[in-house]
């Protein structure tokens, strides 16, 4: 589910990469970190792509609860995982799930060296996003992306973890930057394989999206925004 929200208020100011906590805690909601999948914008607006997690009180809640106009409790932005405007290497972004926002920004600035993101999904139905990456790679001449699925094999689609896919695709990292988000256990593949592949430690950049929790729960206090639309994502 794409999740559009709009502030009431001051908007949430922050960098593309970061994520921010969404839940109710009044209503026992358990705030969950989600990232901001656009670069910033002048009103303020934020999409989260939230993937219904089985089991999972606060997915299930913005899949079947949350309504158009529902005013929801938002905390963040939190993360240090963003992009350097100074940045002169070509740039590798790794992410399961979510993670187009970081690449988005760096294709608004002109940025002038090879941007490819590398996307996993379990399958072909947690796979979203493709019209715009094939619109990027369309626009942009120095963007690609590849998809990888790691528990089905399809037409198209590279196959395998982060592990098995990396040094076929990129056998040489000392030149890249690279950019990983994700679970912990996902960023921990990530920086492992790169710094097999010769990846810098000073290049490679990391976010954990259960790393930073907010240290009260989400209330009254903290800002809010309403939901003026949910699309299907």
């Amino acid at each position: 589910m794409e999740l559009y929200l709009r502030p009431v208020g001051e908007p949430i100011r922050h960098w593309p990469g970061q994520y921010v906590t969404l839940g109710d805690a009044r209503a026992g909601i358990p705030a969950r970190a989600y990232s901001i999948a656009t670069a910033p914008r002048p009103d303020g607006e934020l999409v989260l792509q939230v993937a219904r997690a089985q089991g999972g009180l606060t997915s299930t809640w913005v899949h079947d609860r949350l309504a158009i106009g529902d005013r929801v409790g938002l905390s963040g932005a939190y993360g240090s995982f963003i992009g350097d405007p100074g940045l002169d290497t070509p740039v590798l972004c790794l992410a399961a799930g979510t993670g187009l926002a970081l690449t988005e920004a760096a294709l608004r600035r002109g940025f002038r060296q090879p941007v490819t993101l590398l996307c996993f999904a379990r399958s072909r139905a947690g796979v979203y996003g493709q019209g715009l990456m094939a619109w990027w790679r369309a626009r942009y001449p120095g963007f690609d992306h590849a998809i990888s699925l790691t528990r089905e094999s399809a037409d198209g689609y590279l196959a395998g973890r982060v592990d098995a896919v990396l040094p076929g695709l990129l056998p040489d990292f000392s030149r890249h930057s690279v950019f990983a988000a994700g679970s912990p256990a996902f960023v921990d593949a990530c920086v492992a394989v790169a710094r097999a592949l010769g990846a810098q430690a000073g290049r490679i950049h990391i976010e954990s999206f259960f790393a930073h929790q907010p240290a009260a729960p989400l209330d009254a206090g903290h800002r809010s925004a309403t939901s003026p639309t949910q699309r299907p994502g």
